[in-house]
């Protein structure tokens, strides 16, 4: 999987420059949707995972939000800071499947579009832990894609099917996902408070 990772990282570092003119408008559209869906807090801590050049970040934005933003490609970081500067923004280089935050540091966690460049149940768990035991994760993944098998089957009902023409969406918060997502090994679940291994 490391190996995977890395070339995946290079990929993103290198097409990072040509990212915005492909994907902005399939970004913006899965953002407006998943506002939709799941009314976004107007104020608290707020991560962008996943951030990319900061296309979604920039729109987080606002008076009484604190965005941070993570993605584990420096080249795009990197677009994201040009974009961004530094204004009511942070960005940390960093991957999905396990976060360098502290537990319980988000009251809500956005993250379009990631899941099929990582074993899904691990970021979800990874991105759970971080979040706020009020908060709200909010994440889409590519209906085509091998994550969308093991997501469905975690999580079934909680699954927004069809929300966008290639990603259906999840929106989570802690008490909705105790006791359903478990590893592989089934040593680690999901507990009120964050993930206990």
């Amino acid at each position: 999987m490391a190996s995977k990772k890395a070339k995946l990282r290079r990929m993103y570092d290198v097409t990072s420059a040509s990212y915005d003119a492909l994907y902005e408008g399939e970004q913006t559209r899965k953002f407006e949707v998943a506002s939709r869906l799941a009314p976004l807090p107007l104020k608290g801590v707020v991560l962008d995972a996943g951030c990319g050049t900061g296309l979604i970040t920039r729109r987080l934005r606002g008076r009484r939000r604190f965005v941070v933003g993570v993605d584990f490609s420096e080249g795009m970081l990197r677009r994201a800071r040009e974009r961004l500067g530094s204004r009511d923004a942070d960005l940390v280089l960093g991957d999905v499947e396990c976060l360098p935050f502290r537990p319980r540091s988000f009251d809500l966690i956005l993250c379009l579009t990631v899941l099929q460049n990582c074993d899904p149940l691990k970021a979800v768990s990874s991105l759970l832990h971080a979040l706020k035991s009020r908060g709200l994760l909010v994440l889409s993944y590519m209906k085509r894609s091998r994550s969308a098998t093991s997501i469905e089957a975690t999580f079934g009902v909680l699954v927004v099917k069809d929300a966008d023409p290639t990603d259906d969406l999840l929106v989570l918060n802690k008490e909705a996902t105790a006791g359903k997502l478990k590893w592989r090994t089934g040593k680690a679940v999901v507990r009120m408070y964050g993930v206990s291994h």
